[in-house]
């Protein structure tokens, strides 16, 4: 009767022991091994891009190194310019108001202004394509 006992409590345990080995032994490595090849994965990433970011500073430096690239850093960076050159400062048009006062000689331009936004209309409904500065 004391053998019974014995292995009642004994299978469950060496089951219970087979298990836990088992799963020590290969689900802990497998998962292990998946997460470290998803890092993997994710760190040659990263290599890579730095690689390429990497080669484009390289092809800086190697322009920069050059007669050419050296001149071109020079005007665009530190303004030079060439004894023969001038600068000339631009600036964008600005957004201007096209309502004008309701009194002479006001009313003439707006009624130009509003002349030639019917013909720009007209051509556009044509298909026309304006090449006159002049209109809008």
């Amino acid at each position: 009767m004391r053998h019974r006992g014995i292995r009642a409590f004994a299978v469950p345990l060496t089951i219970l022991i087979a298990f836990a080995l088992a799963t020590t032994l290969f689900v802990v490595p497998v998962r292990t091994w998946i997460s470290q090849r998803q890092v993997l994965s994710a760190r040659q990433q990263e290599y890579a891009a730095y690689e390429d970011i990497v080669e484009n500073m390289q092809d800086q430096v190697g322009y920069l190194q050059s007669p050419a690239g050296l001149r071109d850093a020079i005007r665009t960076q530190l303004g030079y310019l060439y004894p023969s050159e001038r600068r000339v400062p631009m600036m964008d048009t600005p957004a201007l108001s096209t309502t004008l006062p309701e009194r002479w000689p006001y009313t003439i331009v707006s009624t130009m202004m509003f002349v030639k936004t019917l013909q720009a209309a007209q051509a556009n409904a044509k298909g026309e394509i304006s090449l006159d500065p002049l209109l809008p």
